[in-house]
């Protein structure tokens, strides 16, 4: 029964949720980053035509970007690629819909591709980037997202907590062949107050070898139950 209206829910979030998104969707698609490639594919034939190393920083950047773009879809986030030339630390742009909202939230996005580990002033960073937002992701009620591929260090886990922004942090590891795993979500006040109450992290969980469970990757609970668009099993962390 709960995950009959768990379902039910989202789908009733999906349709309140169109409009608002159609309306924005001209204007993410304009702030498009390139023409040649719009998903980790279309890049990856876009970088073997071109020759470009896969050491460079530009191959290792955009490669990064599109893994998170496509790695957070799980997590109910339709981004867009923006990254390029004057973005001004903005890589992905687009919502966020979670079932304690009947609108999604407007999400910018910043994704870093380090092997070690990040330090809080990459936080104060995420903060100055919602001064060079396009148009229609300017003002108030701005969620920033800052995607890592390794875990928060306590120092950035306080400069979350402490952000007067509305912060999230996402740990996204490259687990090979184009595939990315949530590892660590967390996000501070602000983003609760905008409307996350009720939202929290749980541990997904798919059938392994001889029926046994495997931990996969991070997912949403909404009130404590598994909330997720796709359907797969979720178990409360904690």
């Amino acid at each position: 029964m709960i995950r009959q209206q768990n379902r039910l829910l989202t789908r009733v979030c999906q349709v309140a949720a169109l409009n608002y998104e159609t309306r924005c969707y001209s204007t993410a698609r304009s702030c498009s980053a390139s023409p040649t490639h719009n998903s980790l594919q279309t890049f990856l034939t876009h970088a073997q035509s071109t020759n470009l190393s896969p050491t460079s920083t530009v191959y290792i950047g955009t490669h990064y970007e599109y893994l998170c773009l496509s790695t957070l879809h799980r997590l109910s986030f339709n981004l867009t690629r923006t990254g390029g030339r004057s973005d001004h630390g903005i890589d992905l742009l687009g919502h966020w819909t979670i079932p304690s909202l009947p609108f999604p939230l407007r999400v910018l996005v910043q994704c870093k591709a380090l092997k070690a580990k990040t330090s809080p002033e990459t936080i104060r960073e995420l903060e100055g980037m919602f001064a060079g937002a396009p148009v229609g992701w300017r003002g108030e009620n701005i969620v920033g997202v800052l995607c890592a591929k390794r875990e928060a260090t306590k120092g950035v886990r306080e400069a979350v907590r402490r952000s007067a922004a509305p912060v999230i942090w996402i740990m996204v590891e490259d687990v090979g062949q184009g595939t990315g795993k949530v590892k660590q979500m967390l996000w501070n006040q602000r983003v609760s107050q905008l409307g996350a109450e009720g939202v929290g992290v749980g541990v997904r969980y798919l059938p392994g070898a001889e029926g046994k469970e495997v931990e996969t990757e991070v997912g949403l609970t909404w009130k404590g139950e598994a909330w997720d668009p796709h359907g797969e099993s979720l178990r409360e962390e904690g």
